[in-house]
């Protein structure tokens, strides 16, 4: 039988306030389990700061430029495969249970069975309001939270953490004899910081990271106007406490993961299941004056946490400093799945650490207010309409103070991110090349971002005479760079490509 497959993932989840990347103050031994028995990645973006965009993205493996969920309540775009469809034709039993943030509010994407906490935006269809219901008659929301101590007012066995963790497991004991993939969705550690009362007081706050502080003068004009909006309290013991509610919260998810892996090893699939662990955004927690999420490309929103745990052919134990992302979920979960072919601008994580598949540079956006790239030295963000840019050293600068941009000396590092947002914007509403123009260096670079291009790239005048053919010989160019047009359906020409023509 195929493997299982999870996806576990957090909302707003920073992969700074984790212990597998140097959080001190708070225990997580059931993530750090699952980093024991996997590869832990170093430099993990999400593809879009806020969450609908990013969640679209895990959907399709495709980015916001493309698949179109630009904001939240945006639904998607027409014509899309989405990976739990995908798995359904590989004969998996599909299950999402938590929070998927489409919109429509149900609209699942073809999982077969889906339980739902979508905080209050699907009002008395929420799966796990019907729920509560069943418990509590006189309930008006999913939340249930005393704001002043910040503490979830129901038992604990109520909270929607453990309502998520217990619909899973079901799934998976109900289908253990069928490959199932399970896409588990908690809702913290995103607001409103409301961890069941057990938790307090097990969080170290005087070791929880304190904010960056940094002046208001030296961020984007949409990052003062954002810190503005957000209102965010100077006083530092509010921030501090909204961060040990948050490390609380992310022990509770951390207590029903360890619940999950138990019932995996009672029911004999764990040594059957590979294990995905991530997120899909950070958050600022105050840092740089801003709270939660926006138009930022800061380390605490940008970067998440990435683990693949449990699979036969990697390492366990150890960490990587490759350029992946969020968008490589999907196409890591076909590969486990034994599928060659990908989805989207997806790729696989087992075979990114087998050198099989290359990431250059990494890619985020939101909306048309920012567009973020990065490599294993540098980050930069360009503020589209703005005329306003950062370049940060992540190596020698990891908390973003000083910002290059600008800079004589680096001003050829900014052409180059330059360069190559202009490429994934075109690579987002996908490549319109005339065949005969898509040269070996041009369809190199469109396949260093998006691998499978060819197998839905328009084919319009491909080389039409053997003539041509022998003219690039002559030339000494690769007379068979249009090759791939033999197989191909031709859409307009001025003849069919040459070896039909002859």
């Amino acid at each position: 039988m195929k493997r299982h497959v999870m996806v576990i993932l957090c909302d707003q989840l920073r992969k700074d306030f984790l212990p597998i990347y140097g959080c001190q103050g708070i225990d997580t031994p059931h993530i750090n389990a699952l980093a024991d028995n996997g590869v832990v990645f170093d430099h993990c973006i999400t593809q879009s700061t806020v969450c609908a965009p990013a969640r679209a993205t895990m959907m399709t493996g495709r980015y916001v430029s493309d698949h179109q969920v630009w904001t939240n309540d945006v639904p998607f775009r027409e014509g899309l495969e989405y990976i739990p469809q995908r798995m359904h034709e590989e004969g998996y039993v599909t299950g999402a249970f938590g929070k998927l943030h489409h919109t429509p509010g149900r609209d699942v994407k073809g999982f077969s069975v889906a339980k739902l906490m979508e905080e209050n935006r699907l009002k008395d269809e929420d799966d796990y309001y019907k729920y509560l219901k069943t418990k509590y008659t006189d309930v008006r929301s999913v939340f249930h939270v005393d704001r002043e101590n910040r503490t979830f007012t129901l038992p604990e066995e109520d909270y929607y953490e453990a309502f998520i963790a217990n619909e899973a497991m079901t799934f998976m004991k109900d289908n253990k004899h069928k490959p199932t993939f399970s896409w588990v969705s908690f809702q913290g550690p995103h607001g409103p910081y409301d961890p069941p009362e057990k938790w307090h007081g097990k969080v170290k706050r005087e070791l929880l990271k304190k904010p960056i502080v940094r002046l208001k003068d030296d961020l984007s004009e949409t990052s003062k106007y954002r810190s503005v909006l957000r209102n965010i309290s100077p006083d530092m013991e509010v921030i501090m406490d909204t961060r040990e509610a948050y490390a609380e919260m992310i022990m509770e998810i951390d207590h029903q993961i360890g619940r999950i892996l138990t019932c995996l090893k009672q029911e004999g699939l764990y040594d059957h299941t590979t294990i995905i662990f991530s997120a899909d955004h950070g958050n600022m927690l105050g840092d740089m004056n801003i709270g939660e999420k926006g138009p930022f490309l800061y380390e605490p929103q940008l970067g998440i946490p990435m683990i693949i745990s449990n699979h036969p052919s990697i390492d366990k134990g150890v960490r990587s400093d490759l350029l992946v992302g969020n968008i490589d979920i999907p196409g890591t979960v076909l590969d486990i799945a034994g599928v060659n072919r990908s989805i989207g601008y997806s790729k696989s994580i087992l075979k990114m650490l087998k050198g099989e598949e290359v990431r250059h540079v990494n890619y985020s956006e939101f909306c048309d207010s920012i567009r973020t790239v990065e490599n294993e030295k540098y980050r930069y963000c360009y503020y589209p309409f703005e005329n306003y840019a950062e370049l940060y050293d992540r190596e020698n600068d990891p908390d973003e103070i000083n910002n290059l941009a600008g800079r004589n000396d680096l001003l050829d590092v900014e052409n180059m991110f330059l360069k190559e947002i202009i490429d994934f914007m075109l690579i987002g509403k996908g490549p319109q090349i005339e065949a005969h123009d898509l040269v070996p260096s041009k369809k190199a670079g469109i396949e260093s971002k998006y691998t499978a291009f060819l197998d839905t790239f328009k084919v319009v005048f491909p080389l039409p005479t053997k003539e041509k053919y022998r003219r690039l010989q002559e030339a000494g160019l690769d007379a068979d760079y249009n090759a791939f047009c033999q197989e191909c359906d031709i859409m307009a020409s001025y003849g069919k490509y040459w070896e039909d023509n002859e």
